[in-house]
């Protein structure tokens, strides 16, 4: 059957252009118009300046119940200034400011100083926490919760960190060990602050411990939250993996 070609002729500008195709060839333009929609990337969206950001900021510590103070202070204090803006945006577990003693970076915790600061702690005082000190080869610091069953809760200065530990569950008491496993690693979100491990006991019983971290200069609010979170999680932890418990 013989192929019929068409001639359409097309005037651009006062300009006669022959144009030929066959019935094969796809309409004009169809193609290419397709392909470049195809190719064609989509515009990234608008940068936003910083100042959005800061906005955000500023609302979010607003929301927060923070609220707005101008300072003057000498040129070399600013960062001072900026540390102890940062320690006030937490809540004052020791009397005043200044009886916290403010760690700052050359004034590390060690486990006496540290032991002596959370004796004036209100909940020590008032008997809801049970202070002692645990000596050994590595000295640590006890408090039992008194409002939580006497749960013990154990901190350790260790080199540059401050270790805040309990114990979660000892391996014997776990039905399905596999199963348990699997559920703590996929725990990671549930517990903030907090991670959950397993280590053997010099009496050579193998528990999981819940623990937290903290550099060994923050300050006695910080490390006062450290171990309440933990309290909390602790709760949670037991509560979500009750299933698993004998």
């Amino acid at each position: 059957m013989p192929v019929v070609f068409l001639t359409r002729e097309i005037f651009h500008n006062g300009v006669s252009i022959m144009n030929s195709s066959s019935p094969s060839d796809p309409p004009s333009g169809s193609a290419t118009d397709s392909a470049s929609q195809k190719g064609e990337r989509s515009k990234p969206s608008a940068k936003k300046p910083s100042s959005f950001y800061m906005k955000q900021m500023r609302a979010g510590l607003g929301a927060a119940g923070y609220v707005k103070h101008e300072t003057w202070v000498l040129p070399e204090n600013r960062s001072l200034l900026k540390q102890m803006e940062k320690q006030l945006r937490q809540p004052i577990l020791a009397g005043s400011f200044m009886s916290e003693n403010y760690m700052s970076a050359g004034n590390n915790w060690n486990i006496d100083r540290l032991y002596s600061a959370l004796q004036a702690l209100d909940e020590v005082i008032s008997n809801d926490i049970t202070l002692s000190l645990v000596q050994g080869s590595e000295s640590s610091i006890k408090l039992e919760m008194n409002d939580f069953g006497g749960l013990p809760i154990f901190i350790a200065v260790v080199g540059d960190q401050v270790i805040v530990d309990t114990v979660l569950v000892d391996v014997e008491s776990i039905n399905d060990v596999p199963a348990f496993n699997d559920a703590v690693l996929r725990s990671r979100e549930m517990f903030p602050l907090s991670s959950i491990g397993i280590e053997s006991m010099p009496n050579g019983q193998v528990v999981y411990n819940m623990f937290g971290a903290l550099s060994s200069d923050s300050s006695l609010t910080n490390v006062v939250t450290e171990v309440k979170t933990l309290v909390d999680n602790v709760q949670r932890a037991s509560e979500a993996f009750e299933r698993f418990f004998i």
